[in-house]
């Protein structure tokens, strides 16, 4: 099992389903074709790029509030986090 394979993963000798965001993605397109699936696709593709922003807005939040007690290399650390999970928009991207 593979979590990037088939969405499965083991923790603590357990399976459970935590797929990528691709296996997801292929999961839930399963079965569409053509214009509906460009456009499930762009619809799908801007979700996930929704949460990552959120996810990266959340860490710089952390990283700058009054109450972030980790020292400064935490804090670099947390903020190199928040850069790698924003996202760059691929080029022509309808939703730059």
């Amino acid at each position: 099992m593979a979590r990037d394979r088939d969405g499965w993963e083991y923790v603590g000798g357990v399976p459970r389903w935590a797929p990528t965001v691709e296996v997801q993605l292929a999961s839930i397109l399963d079965g569409t074709y053509g214009d509906e699936y460009v456009e499930k696709r762009r619809e799908l593709d801007d979700l996930v790029r929704a949460a990552q922003r959120d996810a990266a807005e959340k860490l710089f939040r952390e990283a700058r509030s009054a109450d972030f007690l980790g020292g400064l290399e935490v804090c670099e650390g947390v903020l190199r986090a928040a850069d790698l999970t924003f996202p760059n928009y691929p080029k022509g991207s309808d939703s730059e």
